[in-house]
């Protein structure tokens, strides 16, 4: 079965480019085919793997997404994309707080913490997705950055949310447990990083050096979340310390073997983690139908007033050709692990969760689908890039950077 599963996804991964299906629905059916419908698999068997593999896949990518980040050219897209982000996952948490306290009849806590762990984009569709779809790099770049920002901060209000002191009001508490998991968080990312900068270079040319840097990664997590800050974040800032300290030509190409290896070893791991959320999928009864639909609904409204809000600040392209900003919101990886913690921290109040986020996934996937085919129209309506060299001469010093960051971490393709 393990065997089988790994040529699938490859297999899968490889005809998303024609088919501009994610993957990620492919692996979740397979599970949801072996488990639930076809009841080979003993769902209980795989729980605390779920855990484990959700928490080791973000680790891997947040890690190689930072360290092909270069600050310097991402800052010009960085504005638009803060904005989209802000907008986008406010609205969202907001907008599903209302349809939990509405139709779900929750507390008002509880309806914040459905809406913030089902509020952001998931860098893991989003960045794979757009390799298959034709689209200027500067809109490419945008949705690449908000969807990694708007992953981070999902997971630090989530953490904040379920830490915070209850004889505290609530704001306070959030608050303060967010500032510092950012503050630990940065200090430690920046430290570590520039420890190991001046160390990996060292060992860059031994045997498995590759190896000793995983571990330096699990021990930069590890140690965040010992201090109280966040591991992901403290990741992901010691990726970006790596990536943007002078570098030789030498450890360059080292360090592209470096992510080679961390992009392949996180598209074996995203593909069990969804394969085995596929095993334990719990399929919404009949009274969830309509909190689903409007929250369904919700996610599309924040979505397009973000749109319509942050479209005029992306550089470098038509109005047309930012109609993508809004076909892109697909949930995953990060949507399904919340899920998850929320249901473990909080117990029954959220035994519905599982089940919603599974649902949730999967349509916000398909609108990926709906909008590679619209952009796949607006491409051949627009002039082609001869047309237009100002722009592709502006945007050369981004090939090969920004965009090829966050592919190889999350496609998982070595070659890249």
């Amino acid at each position: 079965m393990v065997g089988t599963l790994l040529v699938v996804a490859y297999i899968a991964n490889r005809l998303s480019r024609l088919t501009r299906v994610p993957d990620l629905v492919v692996l979740l059916l397979i599970g949801v085919t072996l488990g639930p419908i076809l009841h080979w698999v003993r769902p209980a068997t795989f729980q605390g793997a779920i855990d484990i593999l959700g928490t080791l896949a973000l680790i891997l990518i947040l890690f190689a997404g930072g360290a092909e980040l270069r600050l310097q050219q991402a800052a010009r897209y960085a504005p638009a994309a803060l904005l989209l982000m802000i907008v986008s996952y406010g609205l969202s948490l907001g907008l599903i707080a209302l349809m939990g306290r509405a139709l779900l009849h929750l507390q008002w806590s509880d309806c914040v913490l459905l809406g913030a762990a089902l509020g952001c984009t998931s860098g893991t569709i989003v960045i794979p997705a757009l390799e298959q779809i034709s689209t200027p790099e500067s809109v490419k770049i945008t949705l690449t950055l908000e969807s990694t920002m708007g992953e981070v901060i999902a997971v630090l209000l989530i953490g904040s949310l379920l830490n915070a002191d209850v004889s505290h009001s609530l704001l306070f508490g959030v608050a303060a447990d967010f500032s510092r998991h950012i503050v630990i968080a940065l200090l430690l990312g920046v430290v570590a990083g520039a420890i190991w900068s001046r160390l990996w270079p060292l060992l860059a040319s031994q045997p498995n050096v590759n190896i000793a840097n995983l571990g330096v990664v699990f021990g930069v997590y590890a140690l965040a979340r010992y201090f109280g800050g966040s591991g992901l974040l403290a990741v992901l800032i010691f990726g970006v310390t790596l990536a943007n300290l002078p570098r030789t030509p030498h450890v360059t190409r080292q360090g592209a073997r470096l992510l080679a290896f961390h992009a392949e070893l996180s598209f074996l791991v995203r593909s069990f983690f969804f394969v085995l959320l596929g095993f334990v999928a719990e399929f919404v009864s009949r009274k969830y139908l309509l909190p689903i639909a409007g929250i369904l609904a919700a996610l599309l409204l924040a979505r397009f007033l973000a749109m319509q809000t942050s479209r005029w600040a992306v550089r470098d392209v038509t109005r047309r050709e930012t109609e993508l900003l809004f076909w892109m919101l697909p949930r995953g990886l990060v949507t399904a692990v919340l899920a998850l913690a929320i249901v473990s921290a909080r117990g029954e109040v959220f035994a519905f969760l599982p089940a919603m986020a599974f649902t949730v996934i999967l349509v916000t996937n398909l609108f990926v689908v709906a909008g590679a085919v619209r952009s796949a129209k607006v491409s051949a309506l627009m002039p082609s890039s001869a047309e237009k060299p100002y722009v592709m001469e502006e945007l050369k010093p981004f090939a090969g950077d920004v965009p090829a960051v966050m592919k190889a971490s999350a496609a998982g393709q070595g070659e890249t």
